[in-house]
């Protein structure tokens, strides 16, 4: 049987109606500030050279790029634990025992946390293959496979309590068996999506080289749309998986 992949996102919509200021304010305090304030203070990595690629230039580069990432990697980190933290905080609103209330529910997430981070670094690992030279392009499809089909994992994680890391990824596997291309649609919405509303804000930003720096103004607005952008689509799809995870669990009751 398949998912009802129109009725998951109907749900997510009435889902975000019903609780959009919940939602803003979790979403606005783990996921819009971190990422705003990464945008907006953390200066841009140094530039891959063009056109030189001797070892003197690539030398160069390393060594910005290094200095560059100690100064600022932290900061970077810090605020991808902040969203992800946020992103759990929502799923545990809706998936933890009896609706939490805010208090309890980030007291939950609190203790979920280390399994949800652990989870969250094995399902982003087939992501990573597209940064990977050659075999980037190639392993583009089944990569996406694997991500949809792992998609449902911090949900796993928010509502099936007490389950590890490593099982929870199994349960995932096992709610989308059959499902797979599906999966990989929607994952590769969720996941590009939101990259693709921000970035003309981001690239309107590079695009004015240092003139952000002479114009915080600027800075701040665009900045400032880019972390909305990215907020909006993070609940999404936080809402998405929540009603996929409902979807799956009607489906393998009937199986």
């Amino acid at each position: 049987m398949k998912l009802n992949i129109a009725r998951a996102f109907q749900t997510a919509w009435s889902m975000w109606k019903t609780d959009w200021d919940l939602l803003l304010r979790v979403a606005g305090l783990f996921v819009f500030l971190p990422q705003f304030a990464a945008l907006l203070l953390v200066p841009q990595m140094p530039a891959l050279p063009e056109g030189d690629t001797s070892e003197a230039a690539v030398r160069v580069w390393v060594e910005a790029f290094t200095t560059w990432f100690s100064a600022n990697g932290p900061w970077l980190f810090g605020a991808e634990m902040l969203t992800l933290f946020g992103s759990l905080v929502m799923l545990s609103l809706y998936l933890g025992t009896n609706r939490p209330p805010l208090g309890a529910a980030l007291a939950g997430s609190l203790r979920l946390f280390p399994r949800y981070l652990l989870a969250a670094l094995i399902v982003s690992l087939p992501v990573g293959l597209f940064l990977v030279p050659v075999i980037g392009f190639v392993m583009v499809l089944p990569a996406m496979y694997l991500f949809g089909r792992l998609l449902l994992t911090g949900a796993v994680i928010a509502a099936e309590q007490p389950i590890g890391a490593i099982p929870a990824l199994q349960r995932s596997a096992r709610l989308t068996r059959g499902n797979g291309m599906v999966m990989m649609g929607v994952a590769g919405l969720l996941l590009f999506g939101g990259q693709l509303a921000a970035w003309p804000f981001v690239a309107a930003g590079h695009a004015l080289g240092g003139a952000p720096l002479a114009n915080p103004v600027t800075a701040a607005l665009l900045d400032g749309a880019a972390s909305a952008a990215l907020t909006a689509a993070l609940i999404a799809t936080v809402l998405v998986r929540v009603a996929l995870y409902r979807e799956a669990l009607v489906l393998n009751r009937e199986a």
